[in-house]
């Protein structure tokens, strides 16, 4: 109360404004409150209960703030799993957008959420992406399917997501073949850290062939630099099967030592060791 005796009104806090510039009639308006959020979000305030708000703001044709609102729901997933599932419409139309970045956006985020509810909705956008006409959008999907089978490892093995990735590593684009190794062998990882007779383990082991091999060897001098380091981390573990083998690996593996980004340099001369007699890898022809 004040000296009058009548009663003061509460203040009203900053969520109550930004909820209120959420909801405006003015698009400006509400994609300045979404920023806000964000901001308020990156600095570790909690804006969890302007979910629904932030999720009215979804559907829309400004890349931006999808994006925003994208960013938002990745961080809030696990706290309002309920609230995702209002999402996934959405979501399963952006993946079908004619805008490829709209399209890659989508089955990215959905990725990311890591939330139960909405890993089942995720398989059907997913597989149209894997198959996209745009190689980035392509590229998107194949890590997405490693972020899948670190989730629920049976439904990237049952919905042949495994299989997809395979036929990627023969993609024309070098930047999808790189991330689709990528995926590949953090899958690999993943299946053999637990010791497994199953046949389930065995497909999600990331077998280099001698095709495989030389389509791994055409893409690394053609995708970028992160690409090239996960394309020289598969080549360190195959074994060469003779001394011609090792020598063509060498002339293809070599110039990526003079590589600007130290991470390439260092995938270039990682060796390893397997076999009776600690026998070399195929880089031991140039020591």
């Amino acid at each position: 109360m004040n000296g009058f005796g009548a009663r003061v009104a509460p203040k009203k806090g900053e969520n109550f404004e930004l909820r209120a510039d959420l909801n405006s009639e003015y698009r400006d308006k509400r994609k300045d409150a979404i920023k806000r959020v964000i901001a308020n979000m990156t600095v570790g305030k909690d804006v969890s209960g302007l979910f629904p708000d932030v999720l009215k703001n979804m559907q829309t044709e400004d890349l931006e703030q999808k994006k925003l609102v994208y960013l938002y729901l990745m961080n809030y997933a696990k706290t309002q799993p309920e609230l995702v599932i209002l999402a996934v419409n959405t979501f399963v139309r952006d993946s079908d957008d004619p805008n490829p970045l709209v399209r890659a956006l989508a089955i990215r985020t959905m990725g990311c959420l890591r939330a139960e509810k909405i890993i089942d909705y995720l398989c059907d956008p997913l597989q149209k992406c894997l198959r996209d006409e745009n190689p980035y959008v392509r590229k998107t999907a194949a890590l997405c399917v490693a972020k899948l089978y670190d989730l629920k490892p049976e439904l990237v093995i049952d919905n042949g997501f495994l299989e997809s990735l395979q036929e990627m590593v023969a993609d024309p684009n070098p930047m999808v073949v790189a991330n689709a190794v990528t995926a590949l062998t953090d899958i690999h990882v993943q299946a053999t850290a637990q010791p497994s007779t199953s046949s389930d383990t065995d497909k999600a082991n990331f077998v280099i062939t001698a095709a495989v091999l030389q389509r791994l060897l055409i893409a690394l001098n053609e995708c970028s630099e992160w690409g090239r380091v996960a394309i020289l981390t598969a080549l360190a573990r195959y074994e060469a099967t003779d001394e011609k083998e090792s020598e063509h690996i060498c002339e293809r593996v070599v110039p990526q030592f003079q590589h600007a980004n130290g991470s390439v340099d260092l995938g270039a001369v990682t060796r390893k060791r397997r076999g009776e007699g600690d026998r070399t890898r195929y880089l031991e022809c140039y020591y």
